[in-house]
């Protein structure tokens, strides 16, 4: 049986986010320092390294509200067994599923309309056609009425607003010596990435508007969801590019070689 996020890091599953951090990071630099006395025997370090990955996956899934609530609940369901039935297994995991949010939105909209909402398979209803309403004047066609001039009418265009451009600002309050700890506790992965950001006060929008590089990608970079990465060379060059936003480059003196490790990681993941 293999071991639950939750186990993995050594906490209860009502831990909070404070509680999963300060677990996580115990685990992760235990791993670290196993990994480098390794390394430094010249060992094999392929055991370390994925825990260190399962572990930045678990704290990934677990610090994330949306995401654990989904990983509770079906974990419940590997407990206690999933239901044949297709219709009964919807109606236990739609809870998880659909964010509290939309679904009490959707509540409200039902007690407004008629309509079917929420039911993909509702009927589908087909309206008649309705009558053509008879004009209560004919107006000539152009250039029939002799000397009256044919005025080129149009609607305005309607006016677009642009969207707001996200403002991105880095938090440079924090220690370099404290940012410079940050790899040696979670290692090159994408967990580092997302520990630096957030120490810089920087969410993904504004990471996503400073480093013109996508938001699923950086993302995906963070989650490490190798799947949803495009390929390697445009990865590496994304990574570098965070690095040199994030201020990171003339912290961690080896962050050439941290961006080699994570691509390593990326390429054993992609095959």
């Amino acid at each position: 049986m293999s071991t639950g996020f939750y186990e993995l890091l050594g906490v209860l599953p009502e831990a909070d986010v404070a509680a999963m951090r300060a677990a996580y990071q115990e685990q992760v630099a235990q791993t670290v320092r196993r990994l480098r006395a390794a390394e430094a025997r010249q060992q094999d370090t392929a055991t370390l390294e994925a825990r260190r990955t399962s572990l930045a996956e678990a704290f990934a899934v677990l610090s994330d509200p949306v995401r654990r609530r989904r990983y509770d609940r079906f974990r419940e369901l590997a407990q206690t067994g999933f239901p044949s039935d297709l219709d009964e297994l919807w109606r236990v995991s739609a809870p998880s599923m659909v964010d509290p949010a939309a679904a009490a939105a959707l509540d409200v909209v039902r007690t407004l309309t008629s309509l079917k909402v929420g039911e993909p398979f509702g009927t589908v209803v087909v309206e008649e056609a309705a009558p053509e309403a008879e004009s209560e004047r004919t107006v000539p066609a152009s250039g029939t009425v002799p000397g009256t001039p044919v005025l080129a009418t149009h609607d305005p265009d309607p006016i677009t607003p642009l969207p707001k451009r996200h403002q991105a600002a880095l938090d440079r309050t924090v220690p370099p010596a404290e940012i410079g700890r940050l790899l040696d506790v979670y290692g090159p992965t994408g967990a580092w990435l997302r520990a630096a950001r957030e120490a810089r006060k920087l969410d993904l929008d504004g990471l996503s508007a400073s480093t013109k590089v996508a938001r699923r990608f950086l993302e995906a970079m963070e989650t490490e969801t190798w799947g949803s990465l495009p390929a390697a060379t445009f990865v590496r060059g994304y990574l570098r590019v965070v690095l040199r936003t994030l201020e990171l480059t003339p912290i961690a003196e080896d962050a050439e070689e941290a961006v080699q490790a994570y691509m390593t990681r990326f390429h054993r993941a992609r095959g």
